[in-house]
């Protein structure tokens, strides 16, 4: 095992019996207190879901293989495509298949089994990567259980199970390109481009980068200076064999980035704006190198030995060059957040690329612990000096109490001592000539204890009670698919509704994210990654308070009624405690159970139908010009339709009027110590202090449903001493009568959701004849100045007409006769021409047909299928098909012919030119 040999079959062999010792120690914590591997947060609303629900449409696709398989579903969102909602997190990776095994009772025991998976091929796309690089055993041994359960790999499997792909994948990139660096063959590489291609989009692009970056340094390694204008040739080879693997990866590649660049995600300001990151970031760079902390996705955590190597990469700079170059180009990248957003796809700054640090940290171990019997005096004196630098580290975190001190600030710091001291000891025993075999292998034996016990102590402190505990956040073991079943307490049961229908929820609900899905109820939210960007775009339309980026629609639209109606949300499900935030019109008819944890069932009889004939439109350019509460109010009396979409001339424009009011009101602070109040400038010096907005005429708001509008938002907080970056977050509170509305500004530094809300809307309920309070309340809770350019009370009166409206809809409403996955059917007839709107997501997947001939569809309340008909009887049919996927297919095929020319041609070529010792080396 300590013989200094290339790696083997042997060594696998040998990595599986320290793997499964690794994982016994840190993960039987797991089993004693029956933790799961599934966040309460991700884990429970996107990964374990996704993973469950991916799982079952391939099990009815196996059952029912003739019913071709479901690339749209309904119960996604208000429905959406399965690629490009999917593809981010299961569709591209090969463990997810592999639940197929278990049965279908057993598939949180696959989930689990199948995260351990990832993990074990992590440290083999390791060993694969050091045979290539020629580091031998047993150094490469070492360093495999370095890499494979360095912090990133800890935190991720609980986290984000499928960020661990691309600690699989960079190592078999790098090897690739270490072949074609060699002269050998180009086939490792073309597969491993394919392999990152096909598993996750968003990871490929930065491994792209960092697998470029690699091979610079290692030409130059290989090479020299002196070499540089053969480059050329091995550039054109890397890009030709890396177009080989982008296309054979087409079919799922090509969909997936059309759906990622039609998403509701905005690329926002470069870098969000930062020119550097704040103090305690770069203070985290230092203090997080080998604890279970990060920062903006910056993921140190790694061994102790790291201390020891640290000098080793520039006395060896010769002998590990390009080990010495990547870690150096990282060290850059790390610091400014114009690098970081370049390798984020030019969004937020966050570090999610230092997954491919450890790579080099491990093979840089894996090299120093080959030579640990043939170190001088001066590389031990280096690695001395380096340990008393780290061991300050502890001792500046105490005495600053810059963060909470633990004790995992210095058990690494002690392991890399006793590591040190080793060396040191076999160094003198070696020079006086008393380093036995026996001795060798002690020590060797005691070097890979320390490391390993060095890791256990890493993970289980960020497991465990006693240090991050992040077990805290997660589901015990066995209880995930009980609680998706509970989401509503059991109320969608009481539904026997056989309709085509939404259902909602609302405002209050705000945990109900993708669960939907494997309710197999069409309802509204989704919570993922790509979500449709015509939503979005409806969505930010009507000022929805509850917008995300990647839940556009979500907690029930505010409880606004006419969006609720629009979209087809006949009946919403909610707590019995939120039952007076339902939206007007919405009656409780049937309820669970009584007193706490009781569900109510609420139904409409305003809902619109699925798709109906309107003729009454209203330009785009004209329909912008309204308020959002009026723009809420036109969606009863007819559709939004960009003219350029259609011929509008047999349409009939818009008249009318909409009767929204606004009320006047005053300003007053509930108390001037707290909040101060100047033009259109607020000052709060204490969150908790209010805004009263005094009504002049309470009368205004009866009989009407009330809104308040806030405009041009600016907050500027007031400077905090915490690290160099106070946060730019806060929370807006509206209250009147008996509700209150919360809405969400993000920091900056949230670059996953931040985006700057300029207005914010808050739907305040309806009010009966007579208004119970003379005034609404508004609170601002984060400390500083706020300016806001308006402030407006809307009252939109009841409207004894609306009624009509929603009748005539639903008498003009399409009568469907197949309503499937990908495909809806159904006939119509109107009196004059029209457009059938729908509620479907817009995207041009959906096609139409319109007594028997192709109609193209257009997009109608900036978000939706509408289809153009003629007057008379329609038989309409709409079909999907995902966008790009033929396309894609056509790609894939591409790429594997060439990849055949490759094989057949090229590869052989080559071979045959190589004298036979290289040829058995490559």
């Amino acid at each position: 095992m300590f013989e200094e040999k290339n790696v083997t079959k042997k060594t696998a062999v040998y990595y599986t019996g320290l793997f499964l010792v690794m994982t016994a120690l840190i993960y039987g914590y797991f089993v004693r207190e029956q933790k799961s591997f599934i966040w309460e947060g991700d884990g429970f609303s996107q990964h374990y879901l996704v993973f469950k629900d991916y799982l079952s449409m391939w099990r009815g696709f196996l059952s029912h293989p003739t019913q071709g398989f479901p690339f749209w579903d309904w119960n996604i969102g208000l429905g959406s495509d399965v690629i490009a909602s999917y593809g981010y997190y299961v569709i591209g990776d090969p463990f997810v298949y592999l639940g197929l095994l278990f049965p279908e009772g057993m598939t949180e025991l696959a989930y689990h089994v199948l995260v351990l998976a990832r993990v074990y091929v992590v440290g083999l796309a390791f060993l694969a990567f050091c045979r290539q690089v020629k580091i031998k055993n047993p150094g490469a041994l070492f360093g495999s259980i370095l890499y494979t359960f360095t912090f990133y790999v800890v935190l991720n499997v609980v986290r984000h199970p499928f960020f661990l792909l691309p600690m699989i994948s960079f190592p078999l990139l790098c090897l690739g390109m270490d072949r074609i660096l060699r002269g050998g063959s180009n086939s490792a590489f073309i597969l491993a481009v394919f392999f990152s291609a096909f598993s996750n989009f968003y990871f490929f692009y930065m491994l792209t980068v960092l697998v470029f970056i690699f091979a610079i340094t290692r030409y130059f390694n290989l090479n020299g200076i002196k070499e540089w204008k053969s480059i050329f040739g091995y550039v054109w080879r890397a890009l030709y064999s890396y177009t080989i693997g982008v296309l054979m990866a087409g079919i799922l590649l090509a969909p997936v980035v059309w759906g990622f660049l039609h998403s509701s995600r905005q690329p926002g300001e470069f870098a969000a704006g930062l020119k550097f990151y704040p103090f305690g970031y770069y203070l985290g760079l230092v203090t997080n190198l080998l604890v279970t902390e990060r920062f903006l996705w910056t993921v140190f955590g790694f061994a102790a030995c790291t201390v020891l190597l640290a000098p080793l990469l520039f006395l060896w700079r010769k002998k590990i060059g390009y080990i010495t170059a990547n870690l150096s180009v990282f060290a850059v990248i790390l610091l400014l957040p114009a690098f970081g957003s370049m390798m984020n796809g030019f969004s937020g700054p966050y570090n999610r690329w230092t997954f491919a640090i450890p790579l080099f940290i491990s093979a840089g171990s894996a090299i120093l612990f080959n030579e640990r019997f043939n170190l001088t005096r001066s590389e031990l004196k280096a690695m001395g000096l380096s340990a008393v630098v780290f061991s300050s580290i502890p001792l500046v975190v105490a005495a600053g109490n810059v963060v909470p001190f633990r004790f995992a600030y210095i058990a690494p710091v002690i392991l890399a001592w006793l590591m040190w001291a080793l060396l040191v000891w076999a160094y003198w025993r070696n020079r006086s000539g008393c380093l036995s075999s026996n001795a060798k292998t002690t020590i060797s034996i005691a070097l890979v204890v320390l490391a390993m016990v060095n890791l256990i102590f890493n993970a289980r402190d960020y497991y465990q009670e006693n240090g991050k505990n992040e077990a805290a956040t997660l589901l015990d073991y066995g209880t995930v698919d009980e609680r998706y079943k509970e989401t509503f307490g059991g109320a969608e049961q009481l539904i026997k509704d056989p309709g085509i229908y939404r259902i909602g929820v609302t405002s209050k609900d705000n945990n109900f994210k993708n669960q939907m899905a494997l309710l197999n109820l069409m309802g509204m939210n989704s919570y993922l990654s790509v979500t449709n960007g015509a939503v979005a775009d409806f969505a930010k339309q009507l000022e929805n308070n509850q917008f995300q980026l990647i839940q556009p629609v979500r907690c029930g639209f505010d409880d606004r009624r006419i969006i609720n109606n629009l979209l087809g949300v006949k009946y919403i499900l909610t707590e019995a405690g939120n039952a007076k935030y339902l939206p007007d019109g919405y009656k409780v008819v049937q309820q669970t159970g009584d007193g706490k944890g009781a569900f109510v069932v609420a139904q409409s009889d305003q809902a619109y139908p699925f798709a109906y004939a309107e003729s009454v439109y209203l330009s785009t350019e004209e329909f912008e010009k309204y308020n959002p509460v009026e723009k809420e109010a036109f969606l009863s009396y007819g559709i939004v339709l960009e003219p350029t979409e259609k011929d509008t001339a047999a349409l009939s424009p818009f008249e009318g009027k909409l009767d929204v009011k606004t009320a006047a009101f005053s300003l007053a602070s509930s108390d001037p110590e707290k909040v101060q109040i100047s033009g259109d400038t607020i000052t709060v010096k204490d969150g908790g202090g209010t805004i009263e907005l005094l009504l002049n005429d309470p009368q205004e708001l009866a009989n009407a449903e009330v809104y308040v509008h806030l405009k041009g938002l600016h907050f500027e907080p007031n400077s905090q001493d915490n690290y160099g970056w106070t946060s730019t977050g806060f929370a807006a509170l509206v209250s009147f009568a008996d509700l209150t509305k919360e809405v969400d500004q993000s920091d900056i530094l949230d670059f996953s959701s931040y985006f700057h809300r300029d207005n914010m809307l808050f739907n305040m309920g309806s009010q009966g004849d007579t208004v119970s309070s003379g005034s609404l309340s508004l609170q601002l809770n984060a400390t500083g100045t706020y300016k806001i350019d308006d402030i407006k009370i809307y009252a939109y009166p009841f409207d004894g007409q609306y009624a009509a409206r929603v009748s005539e809809k639903q008498a003009n409403a399409l009568a469907i006769k197949t309503f499937a996955d990908t495909k809806v059917s159904g006939t119509i007839t109107q009196a004059k021409p029209s457009v059938l709107t729908t509620s479907i997501p817009y995207t041009p997947g959906w096609k139409a047909e319109v007594n028997g001939k192709a109609v193209g569809t257009v997009k109608v309340n900036y978000g939706f299928i509408g289809i153009p008909l003629s007057a008379g009887e329609s038989e309409v049919t709409l079909t999907y098909q995902t966008p790009f996927l033929k396309i894609g297919a056509v790609l894939s095929i591409s790429g594997l012919l060439l990849l055949f020319c490759n094989q057949r041609f090229w590869n052989k070529k080559r071979q045959s030119s190589l004298p036979q010792q290289e040829k058995e080396h490559v």
